[in-house]
């Protein structure tokens, strides 16, 4: 099961060079929130939206993004249908992420 709350603590310390990605067992798919998500973006192309529970920007991985990822990137850490840490090669500035963000939110269907 996901932990809320490590989750945003560890998505507000992003320091621009970290991908987190979380398995969640229900749809059995890996999850990237906040920076991680907007990062996975300038290497893959996942299915976005926005977690109104975590008040973030979600990214939905499928097997064939985090393969791609880990050919892609440096694995710094992961544990069997659980977690991933990512390393970029290069920084990324969140510069963008605010309005990107936004973007995602304004595309949702009004309920």
């Amino acid at each position: 099961m996901m932990d809320k709350d490590k989750i945003i603590l560890q998505e507000k310390g992003n320091d621009g060079q970290t991908i987190n990605l979380y398995y969640d067992p229900m749809p059995g798919l890996y999850l990237a929130f906040g920076l991680s998500a907007y990062y996975t973006t300038f290497i893959t192309n996942p299915q976005l939206s926005f977690s109104e529970e975590m008040q973030m920007p979600v990214a939905v991985l499928t097997r064939s993004h985090v393969l791609y990822l880990r050919q892609s990137l440096r694995l710094e850490e992961h544990e069997i249908k659980s977690f991933y840490r990512f390393t970029l090669k290069s920084l990324i500035s969140d510069a963008g992420y605010e309005k990107w963000k936004q973007k995602l939110i304004d595309k949702l269907p009004v309920t």
